[in-house]
C-alpha cells in the first residue's frame, strides 16, 4: 500500500513538473542563435559553446534566462568595411544603412579578426504564448 502510494506521488510529481514546462536548453539555444544571427550578422560571426547558466520562473508565463556563448567572427572588420564600400545597397547585413552598421558593429566589437572570439554573457526573457516560448524582443 505505501509503495502504491510512493508511485502515484512520483507520477503526480512528474506530470506537475511536465506541466510547468519550461523550455530545454537546445530550444534556448535555437531562439538566442535566431534572434543573434539576422540582418545577414550569421555572415559576420558564429555562435558557439552555449551554455544557460541560470533560469528562473517570474510567472507562469515569463522565463528569465542567463546564457552564456561566444562569438567567432568569421571575417575581420577590414573585410566588413571593404564588403560595405563595395556595395553600400547590397543585401548583406540587411536592413541597417553601411553607416549605421559600421558603427553599431564598431561600437559593439572594436577591430576584428577572422577567428577572433568574445564571451558574452546576456539575460533573456521569454515569454509563453499558445504557440509555445517565444524570445521577448
Amino acid at each position: 500500500w505505501i509503495m502504491k502510494k510512493i508511485i502515484a506521488l512520483l507520477l503526480v510529481s512528474a506530470l506537475l513538473a511536465a506541466c510547468s514546462g519550461v523550455p530545454d536548453n537546445k530550444e534556448i539555444e535555437t531562439m538566442v542563435r535566431a534572434s543573434l544571427l539576422t540582418d545577414g550578422l550569421d555572415d559576420l560571426f558564429t555562435m558557439e559553446n552555449f551554455a544557460k547558466t541560470n533560469g528562473f520562473r517570474e510567472s507562469d508565463n515569463v522565463y528569465i534566462v542567463d546564457v552564456e556563448y561566444e562569438l567567432v567572427f568569421q571575417k575581420s572588420f577590414i573585410d566588413v568595411v571593404k564588403e560595405i564600400r563595395e556595395d553600400p545597397t547590397g543585401p548583406q547585413y540587411g536592413m541597417f544603412g553601411s553607416k549605421f552598421i559600421l558603427t553599431a558593429i564598431q561600437s559593439n566589437f572594436g577591430q576584428f579578426e577572422a577567428g577572433d572570439r568574445i564571451q558574452k554573457t546576456d539575460k533573456v526573457t521569454l515569454h509563453k504564448t499558445e504557440k509555445g516560448w517565444q524570445l521577448a524582443e
